[in-house]
C-alpha cells in the first residue's frame, strides 16, 4: 500500500512531514489514518496540524 501526503491540498513528503510532527506523532497518525482506510476507503484521512491540514491517503 503506498502512502501519499498532502498539506494545505499540496503534496509533500514523508520527510518534511516527520520533522514538522515528529517521528512518534506522525506513526499515531498513520495508524489511525491506516484503520480508517481499512474500515472504509472512501472516507478521506484529514489531520489539523497547527499550520494547515494534513490529508494522508492510500493507494
Amino acid at each position: 500500500m503506498k502512502t501519499k501526503f498532502y498539506l494545505n491540498g499540496k503534496k509533500t513528503t514523508r520527510k518534511a512531514i516527520k520533522e514538522q510532527l515528529g517521528e512518534e506523532r506522525l506513526a499515531r497518525m498513520l495508524k489511525e489514518a491506516k484503520a480508517t482506510f481499512l474500515e472504509d476507503p472512501l472516507t478521506q484521512n484529514d489531520f489539523f496540524i497547527g499550520n494547515g491540514m494534513l490529508t494522508i491517503s492510500f493507494e
